[in-house]
């Protein structure tokens, strides 16, 4: 590990920026913008500590849930599937490290596939509207984006919430 981490690089900058500077500020303009880099620097102190395992975390359930969706439009032949099943495949080069960014392009590519397997689903609704592997399919999308709400809270409630005023 490199020391400082990046966690405690950011630590340090926000004490000082805290005690040097934000005591030195006289108008409302400078303290609101002062309050907002404050608000920043916890976000991304957050982000570099949680955000790798939400998103591993998010491309699971994407990936178990684009499966599913892919099984029911084999079986029930409403759409299909091979763009699901392609976007499935590990888009990650072989021994190249899954930085932040290579795990947040394959976390929104899954995103994307998902949107389109939403709208092959509203297009099978009039056929497969009432049947019980549309509407499981259709809550587990729900479940899907309750969790990636609660995980993107994760991120911003602890940063922003209770620390007073932000831009």
């Amino acid at each position: 590990m490199i020391h400082p981490t990046c966690t405690e690089v950011l630590a340090t900058v926000q004490t000082a920026f805290d005690e040097q500077v934000v005591p030195h500020l006289a108008d409302s303009e400078a303290r609101s913008a002062a309050a907002t880099i404050g608000h920043l620097l916890r976000h991304v102190a957050l982000r570099i500590e949680q955000e790798g395992q939400i998103l591993s975390d998010d491309i699971a359930r994407l990936e178990a849930l684009l499966g599913r969706i892919a099984d029911w439009f084999d079986e029930t032949r409403a759409a299909d599937a091979q763009p699901l099943r392609a976007a499935l495949v590990p888009a990650l080069p072989a021994g190249r490290y899954p930085s932040l960014t290579l795990i947040g392009e394959r976390a929104l590519a899954l995103r994307a596939a998902l949107v389109a397997a939403q709208e092959r689903l509203q297009e099978a609704a009039a056929g497969h509207g009432s049947e019980a592997g549309y509407t499981d399919l259709r809550a587990g999308i729900r479940d899907y984006i309750a969790a990636q709400l609660a995980d993107e809270a994760r991120l911003i409630a602890p940063a922003f919430q209770g620390r007073g005023p932000r831009r």
